[in-house]
């Protein structure tokens, strides 16, 4: 299955083959070391389960949401096929999708997660290259991306014990001062801890301004 526009031929659109996915290293990847510990952690904007699957291959628990009919549709396929590999079947085991809001599912369940993991659209860079496709394709099947503030403040306001939001070097910060920055190539991994400065902030703020 292949999210692709309907001017394309098949084949040419967006697929989830897990096969592909490089995983020596990863436990020493930005994205994985942001993540803290392994627990229970909600990639709450899966899109095509990418950041998921490396996270399950570093063993943490995955709560994927996608809100997106389309695109969970597709990374669905995507999960079902690798539970048939014998190499992958333990990783994506890891993995569960859910197709929906994920504001919803953390004011719903507070207390569940250790690890909530964002990742919103990035915003357009003046003067950039267009976006590679397959990002492109979600972009149009998901909409505009302008819950990203609601969608943190949800994640603040649970119980977990970090918060990392994915962006490009370009972007400014989702929420001002994290605790921590890691970076890779082409993304930094802003953390915000449960005890840490950045979320205590948070918290004053709210009570001050309702």
């Amino acid at each position: 299955m292949e999210l692709i526009r309907s001017s394309d031929r098949p084949g040419h659109g967006a697929a989830v083959d897990f096969r592909r996915t490089t995983l020596r290293g990863i436990a020493s990847s930005p994205l994985v070391r942001s993540c803290g510990s392994k627990g229970l952690l909600l990639d709450a904007t899966a899109g095509l389960g990418g950041d998921s699957f490396l996270l399950a291959a570093a063993g943490f628990t995955v709560t994927s949401v996608e809100r997106s009919p389309l695109v969970a549709a597709v990374l669905r396929d995507g999960l079902n096929r690798a539970a048939a590999s014998k190499s992958l079947a333990a990783i994506v085991g890891r993995i569960e999708l859910r197709e929906g809001d994920a504001c919803a599912l953390i004011k719903a369940t507070p207390n569940e997660w250790s690890v909530i993991y964002l990742d919103p659209m990035y915003p357009a860079k003046r003067g950039s290259a267009l976006a590679a496709k397959p990002i492109r394709l979600v972009r149009g099947a998901v909409g505009p991306d302008s819950d990203s503030d609601s969608l943190f403040r949800a994640a603040a306001a649970a119980a977990c014990a970090r918060i990392v939001v994915k962006r490009p070097h370009h972007a400014p910060t989702l929420y001002p001062n994290p605790d921590l920055v890691f970076e890779s190539k082409l993304a930094r991994y802003d953390t915000y801890f449960r005890e840490g400065k950045s979320l205590s902030e948070y918290a004053r703020a709210r009570h001050t301004h309702p």
